[in-house]
């Protein structure tokens, strides 16, 4: 059970939004009448055609469109307001992503607009972060299918309208402050789930019919069915076609050892402290602490979680825990600094009697110092070699007696003001009579 949940948060976790569920009646905007204003002027400056006038004065009892009561509250529906889009653009991008509009397909690049319509879609270890209004943010990962169903603006108020349809994958959101009767909702085909101002995850597992939302901050209101929960921060819940389950308190933040050291060997390794209560680890690397621009993420049960081909550079990892209920808890980011760095090395006979080639080469890029040690296995106290500060790659050792020896290379650079000094590990050469 365990196994098959991580596989399904791994590869077909459905991510969804936030807004408060129904905070005004559904379908409706309302608008307070104020000095002067007719139904005859309100229809032509934000309605979308003439025969919208005859509906909203039936739902709302006007008897003269060109007299109505100051302060009397209209309700709108929102299918007949003009409206203008709201902001939605790429922010960042790595790998696969595909923007599809109908037929058309949208090259992904920063700043592009990203209208009603647009199916967004990323490949494997691929990620794309949208920038909206009032600093919201949706993160999505790898092997994600998203659909954005309404972003617009109303111009009789200036409040959002956003929806966005997650259809396969995960999401991460932040959403912005909402007033009046703005919304921002995310559907999954189980439940909604809407928030103003807060940032939360939900997903949805196709296997298992399953819905998760999970509060970071803020609450969010989670409607399935005939139910609607409120969810604090620090709770998940989930979802499934009969309802709505019982409230699950987040795992804490798992603990990385030395997480910020410097990562130099051919992968980047996150030794995770064993949490109780988890069943698996989610790590992702970023190169921002907002975890925008999401570089590459693991989802596995193993305590350690290594990355392989991370360019040189500063980025950010944090890890969250997975429940056996398939929710995600709370994560810790830490800096760290990539910079790939060692050495490669080898012992072997030389051209010369009674002598020996040590050699060696860099690993990583930039220049490179070398350090050189010898000794007897029998003495290991007692250095026959130390050379330090050398730029060659090979060194002739000659006159060794029989015996077993240990020996050891180092790199040595110095980079934006630190050295880094990286030892291979020690090998053994046995010589003989």
């Amino acid at each position: 059970m365990r196994k098959a949940i991580l596989t399904s948060l791994a590869a077909g976790f459905l991510a969804l939004t936030p807004g408060h569920a129904l905070a005004a009646p559904d379908g409706f905007i309302s608008y307070k009448v104020k000095p002067a204003d007719t139904l005859y002027g309100l229809t032509k400056d934000y309605l979308v055609n003439a025969a919208a006038l005859e509906e909203v004065r039936r739902i709302n009892r006007v008897r003269n469109p060109r007299l109505m009561q100051i302060g009397k509250t209209l309700r709108i529906p929102r299918r007949l307001l003009k409206h203008k889009p709201a902001r939605l653009s790429v922010e960042s991008f790595s790998g696969r992503v595909s923007l599809v509009n109908g037929r058309q397909t949208l090259a992904a690049k920063r700043g592009l607009a990203l209208l009603e319509g647009v199916e967004i879609t990323t490949g494997r270890n691929s990620f794309v972060a949208i920038a909206g209004d009032g600093n919201s943010s949706v993160s999505i990962p790898s092997n994600s299918r998203v659909r954005i169903i309404d972003a617009r603006r109303y111009l009789i108020n200036d409040q959002i309208d956003v929806q966005l349809r997650v259809l396969e994958g995960r999401g991460e959101v932040i959403a912005p402050t909402i007033e009046g009767d703005g919304r921002y909702r995310v559907g999954t085909p189980i439940a909604v789930t809407a928030v103003r101002g807060t940032g939360f995850r939900v997903g949805f597992l196709p296997d298992g019919d399953l819905s998760l939302t999970e509060v970071v901050e803020g609450e969010v209101f989670v409607a399935a069915g005939e139910e609607e929960q409120a969810t604090k921060a620090g709770f998940g819940l989930a979802a499934r076609q009969d309802g709505l389950g019982e409230q699950e308190r987040l795992l804490p933040a798992p603990e990385l050892i030395d997480p910020g050291r410097i990562q130099t060997d051919a992968l980047a390794r996150f030794a995770i402290t064993p949490l109780e209560g988890a069943v698996g680890y989610r790590t992702q690397i970023s190169r921002d602490a907002g975890f925008i621009d999401i570089v590459t993420e693991l989802v596995d049960e193993a305590q350690q979680a290594d990355f392989a081909e991370i360019e040189d550079g500063r980025y950010f990892v944090r890890t969250r825990a997975v429940s056996a209920s398939g929710l995600e808890g709370f994560s810790k980011v830490h800096s760290f600094r990539r910079k790939r760095a060692g050495v490669e090395a080898s012992a072997e006979p030389s051209g010369l009697e009674d002598a020996f080639k040590f050699a060696w080469r860099a690993q990583g890029e930039g220049d490179v110092y070398y350090g050189f040690q010898l000794w007897n296995a029998e003495e290991e106290s007692a250095l026959i070699v130390d050379e330090v500060g050398m730029r060659e790659t090979a060194v002739l050792v000659s006159k060794l007696a029989p015996g077993t020896y240990r020996w050891r290379v180092a790199s040595f650079q110095i980079d934006e003001g630190d050295v880094i000094k990286v030892w291979g590990p020690v090998q053994e050469l046995s010589i003989t009579e």
